[in-house]
């Protein structure tokens, strides 16, 4: 097996690079799969996207490569010669002259395909010119590829990259939201909260009525097609073998039937939904948009779908496609709305951003995990541990809230279902997923045991777990080769007639096993003259009260005769889940009759092992909903009773009175096969605990599945991990796991020195052109573009192109003439609600915005011709920026821990106008600073006469500030390109003479009274506690670093006293209120001297 993995270790990056080198070739249909136009229409990447950027020229704007594309800038000079001029493949016809080149929009995809190959043939030259291991040690060391094989593998997933969008997790600080965020109460605050809570039970709710739903469907398909097929085998005739083929040929087409309503529902109704989910899920939840993937169609497909391929016997579970649908059920909850349906709610409409929208989905993900095993903690922690990549603790704790809520509704409906007339005496919590009978039947307590000398043992079992996963993994990405390159995504009916194939393949090999499967006599506790079972108990779970009825669902005669049952049919020929039941726990409840007496026969085991595992193999990516966890917790039983059968009989040479515990290691080997092949810990300890009741194992399962981690990636990486790349997605690893090229590169030698910049205020006509010219996300907006590659320009903002078409879709922001005489109300609100419904109709969610072509034909040609928009109140005032000499690594974490679409790069210099703390953010300072603000804004308005403020009044008319910031005259904010002086910064001393700006409102204020506060009220104000006063007075190494700041802070303001400036740059918090005496939290901490000071 070592031997076996070692080779098709070096062989997995050439199944990869086959994969991917027939997806970018063919560059055919599959590109459903992708984002497309801005509009939902099915696009494929050779007539809308562009190959990986290879030349400066490209804009790292582009955020279908979301910064990662950086890296597959061509570093040969003949390569950037080559591609001077691809910016951007066009959308329209049209070109678009830009810093570096020239746009030609009549080229076409073979041409640039073909300058791709010859870059990256160019790029291997160059990193593979030598050939000694001495000559190639350097780039070793630099962690570099060093290989042609490493090499095309990172050039073709870069040119895959080109297809995606990203998600921006960065909340839109544009003048009107902020607007719109001041005038708030604290009443749309609670009441945003109450939504966020409601909406986690609601999902909770549905997922639990949809858990019933497909249960119940999987439950009549399997009984039809099972038992059908088991009327005709135990009704045999004189001629047993017609009566075979006959049986043989019945099922087969019932089973091929019910593959072709799996199959067609992917393959003609929605692709997305084939497999089990989790990867495009997880894909998504890192910030990835994939098209289509959370629509209603293939939350129908998705749910369907696998109830027919479970019904019709392939190799799948439920447990992905319920993580996909889980998903599916979040993100449309939150939207209160479905593009599908055309519809969307006024109020609420709290959650349409792709922040909230994320949190949402990744709460339906751990839903859906929940109410397929009905473990609520397992559920949990799968999207915390293998799901989402931005956890926060809300996420956590509303998530716990659906799970809870999603098992407990099912439950209810399971026991409504099974006697609604004795609801009140039903006993609930006695009942496991995986179980084969209920907790008090089996007693798991007495059930599950081991041995101290048997730890090293679950050691070795982890290992050969993650072997076994290792070599799924390798085999399955050879598999897909092989069906990318004869089974495309474009053709249908391949990939239609492949299920159906599959299924036949599936249903024959269990067939041909029960036909030949030898006879054993049936267990005495279950023969005629026999007392009870397991200390005569009369009832098992639902409503298996006598042992007639265990031995003809358990032990079925099949083609044996009266008395006997098919050995390998008690396996082959039953549902997955029930076969994966019976390797758990057959024999809990005294079946077997004597306690070393087993009932599966040592080949049966073998066998049943490496059919599994094979059809397990060769159906994972079938164009059918497929998932994983089940097939490989069954191999795993397998795999675990082989082992312990092994021990037992080793150990019988040596304890003869030892008695080895089957069951359990049933349950670890199941654990260790699936961590070997998810490599995921946590989550699936949790997840077999709850649903076999194996709580005495925790220790071994934790050993075992750490060790099967630790194995599996020394050869490769998780399943669903490795789809992931095939794919070519821009997935985002923690940065811990990003590779070591990072911290040995600049962000100046990846970035895009040459980006297409807009006007804040430009004709529509310019606009269009240049949305209709290049595919970028997002375009920086300034005054004064860029006059060659690489010039610093002033900033003034960003907006991603999605804006801009909701913008010219709805004429917002138009207006007629000259940009110096555009009116006040350009975007035409007066009113609050205006300006909410406004901003509600820029929103992406639950409405996309239209593609460019069909916003161009929309406008008239008066419009076209004279109209202007300006986008200034509108645009993204602060996004993240770096510096040009950082590390890539720092620009990765600070992608990754953002959730950021695009980050610009700063000169190495930047100006600086004050410094901030956490002391400074924190709630406490912001919210006294508030305060402060307020009461100062009322004082000024009581001086005037104004009066108070109406508790009726808008938020926008009662605080400055909340409305036209910068609307009469945008131009006034960038008049000037130096510092304004004192009076706009922090610490300006006003009773040193210095003059505030009232109608500023990014002044801070203080408390006028600060002064002739009493040390009674101070104290009043701010109780002492211990601990902070032990924190503020006691110095770790006695040097008095305090003392020391506060004597370096009187001499810098003595010394700028001069100039009527007070030094700002304090390492200790910048809360300082110019003149006032602002109570953050730093100087609270300073001000410290004692009990009575605090």
């Amino acid at each position: 097996l070592f031997i076996l993995l070692s080779y098709l270790e070096e062989e997995e990056e050439e199944g990869f690079v086959g994969v991917l080198q027939k997806r970018s070739s063919t560059m055919n249909d599959e590109e459903t799969l992708i984002p497309g136009g801005e509009d939902g229409s099915t696009t494929t990447a050779n007539t809308q996207r562009r190959p990986p950027r290879v030349s400066t020229t490209n804009s790292n704007q582009n955020q279908h490569q979301s910064g990662v594309s950086a890296f597959a800038r061509n570093s040969t000079k003949k390569s950037r010669n080559i591609h001077n001029n691809t910016t951007s493949s066009p959308r329209t016809s049209g070109g678009l002259s830009v810093v570096g080149g020239f746009r030609n929009p009549r080229e076409t995809f073979q041409n640039i395909a073909a300058t791709a190959a010859g870059t990256l043939e160019d790029r291997n030259t160059l990193m593979n010119s030598s050939s000694s291991p001495r000559e190639s040690a350097p780039a070793v060391v630099f962690g570099a590829t060093v290989s042609d094989r490493e090499t095309n593998m990172a050039s073709l997933r870069l040119r895959r990259m080109t297809a995606f969008e990203s998600h921006d997790y960065d909340p839109i600080d544009c003048d009107i939201e902020e607007e719109q965020l001041r005038s708030r109460k604290r009443a749309e605050y609670q009441n945003e909260e109450w939504w966020k809570w409601t909406l986690s039970a609601i999902i909770g709710v549905v997922m639990g009525f949809v858990a019933f739903v497909v249960d119940g469907l999987v439950d009549k398909l399997n009984s039809f097609r099972f038992g059908m097929a088991m009327r005709l085998v135990v009704g045999d005739g004189e001629n047993q073998d017609a009566s075979k083929f006959y049986a043989y040929i019945s099922s087969l087409f019932v089973t091929c039937c019910l593959a072709a309503v799996a199959g067609g529902l992917v393959s003609y109704v929605e692709p997305l939904a084939a497999g089990s989910g989790i990867p495009e899920l997880k894909t998504y939840l890192n910030g990835v948009h994939l098209k289509g993937l959370l629509r209603l169609k293939t939350l129908l497909a998705k749910l369907g779908g696998v109830a027919f391929s479970i019904g019709a016997g392939l190799i799948a579970g439920k447990e992905g496609p319920f993580v996909h649908g889980g998903g599916l059920v979040g993100g449309g909850l939150c939207s209160f709305g479905s593009h599908s349906l055309g519809f969307k709610t006024r109020r609420p409409n709290h959650f349409r951003n792709d922040r909230d929208k994320r949190d949402f989905v990744a709460i339906g993900t751990a839903t859906g995990v929940a109410v397929a095993f009905g473990a609520p903690i397992g559920g949990m922690l799968f999207t915390v541990e293998e799901g989402t990549s931005f956890y926060n603790s809300s996420m956590l704790w509303r998530g716990f809230l659906a799970t809870c809520v999603g098992v407990l509704t099912s439950h209810w409906l399971e026991q409504l279902d099974f006697d609604a007339t004795d609801f009140a005496r039903a006993k609930f919590g006695t009942h496991r997923d995986f179980g084969l009978y209920t907790d008090d039947e089996a007693n798991y307590s007495k059930q599950y045991w081991w041995y101290f000398w048997e730890v090293p043992i679950f050691a070795m079992i982890g290992c050969l777990g993650g072997y076994i996963g290792a070599l799924f993994v390798n085999l399955n990405v050879r598999v897909t080769a092989w069906r990318a390159k004869y089974i495309p995504v474009n053709d249908k009916f391949r990939r239609f007639l492949e299920v159906i194939a599959v299924a036949a393949l599936t249903f024959t090999v269990m067939f041909v096993f029960m036909a030949a499967s030898p006879c054993l006599e049936i267990p005495a506790p279950l023969r005629d003259g026999h007392t009870n079972l397991a200390n005569e108990l009369d009832r098992f779970e639902y409503g298996e009260a006598s042992k007639e009825e265990i031995r003809t669902d358990f032990f079925s005669k099949m083609y044996c005769p009266e008395g006997y049952y098919s050995s390998y049919g008690q396996l082959f020929f039953v549902p997955l889940s029930q076969s994966f039941k019976f390797l758990l726990h057959l024999g809990e409840v005294g079946e077997n009759g004597q306690a070393h007496e087993f009932l599966f026969r040592f080949d049966l085991l073998v066998f049943y092992f490496l059919a599994m595992f094979s059809l397990m193999t060769v159906t994972y990516g079938v164009g059918a909903p497929t998932g994983l966890f089940v097939p490989s917790l069954a191999v795993g039983s397998a795999m675990g009773q082989i082992c312990g059968r092994i021990v037992n009989s080793v150990s019988g040479w040596i304890l003869t009175d030892v008695q080895i515990d089957l069951h359990a290691y049933a349950v670890i080997g199941a654990a260790a096969s699936l961590g070997g092949a998810t490599r995921m810990t946590i989550s699936i300890t949790v997840l077999v605990m709850e649903t076999t009741g194996s709580m005495q194992l925790i220790i071994p399962l934790m050993l075992t599945i750490f060790c099967a981690k630790a194995v599996g990636d020394r050869f490769s990486h998780g399943i669903y991990d490795t789809h992931i790349k095939i794919r070519g997605a821009p997935f985002l690893e923690e940065p811990e796991l990003a590779g070591p090229a990072g911290d040995k590169l600049r962000v100046n030698e990846v970035m895009a020195k040459t980006m297409i910049t807009i006007k804040p205020r430009m004709r529509v006509r310019d606009l269009i052109g240049i949305l209709a010219s290049n595919d970028h996300g997002a375009f920086p907006v300034t005054e004064n573009p860029p006059t060659k590659p690489g010039e610093p320009f002033e900033l003034h903002g960003t907006i991603t192109r999605n804006r801009l078409l909701k913008m010219i879709t709805h004429r917002i922001g138009f207006f007629d003439g000259n940009p110096e005489s555009r009116p006040a109300d350009v975007y035409g609100y007066t009113t609050a609600k205006d300006r909410d419904d406004l901003l509600d109709k820029l929103k992406q969610i639950p409405f996309k915005s239209p593609h460019v072509a069909e916003v161009a034909a929309s406008l008239s040609s008066v419009e076209m011709d004279s109209a202007w928009i300006d986008v200034s109140r509108l645009m993204q005032r602060h996004p993240f920026i770096t510096h040009a000499d950082a590390r890539v690594s720092r620009a990765y974490r600070i992608f990754r821990t953002m959730g950021l679409r695009h980050l610009y790069v700063t000169p190495d210099k930047p100006l600086v106008v004050g410094v901030m703390t956490r002391k400074d953010v924190i709630q406490e300072n912001t919210s006294l600073t508030l305060g402060e603000k307020a009461e100062r804004i009322m004082a000024e308005r009581r001086s005037s006469g104004g009066g108070g403020v109406d508790g009726e009044a808008e938020g926008a008319d009662a605080f400055p500030g909340g409305a036209n910031l910068y609307s009469h005259d945008y131009a006034d904010r960038f008049k000037s390109k130096k510092n304004e002086p004192s009076s706009a910064r922090r610490g300006v001393d006003e009773r040193g003479g210095g003059s505030t700006a009232n109608d500023d409102w990014n002044n801070q204020f203080g408390d006028d009274d600060d002064d002739h506060r009493s040390d009674e009220e101070e104290d009043e104000r701010l109780p002492y506690i211990p601990y902070y006063q032990g924190n503020a007075g006691d110095d770790d190494d006695d040097d008095n670093d305090d003392d020391h700041h506060r004597g370096n802070r009187d001499a810098q303001n003595a010394a700028a006293a001069e100039d009527g400036t007070e030094n700002t740059a304090d390492t200790e918090g910048s809360g300082g209120n110019g003149g006032f005496t602002n109570i953050s939290g730093a100087s609270i901490v300073r001000r410290a001297n004692g009990p009575d000071n605090l």
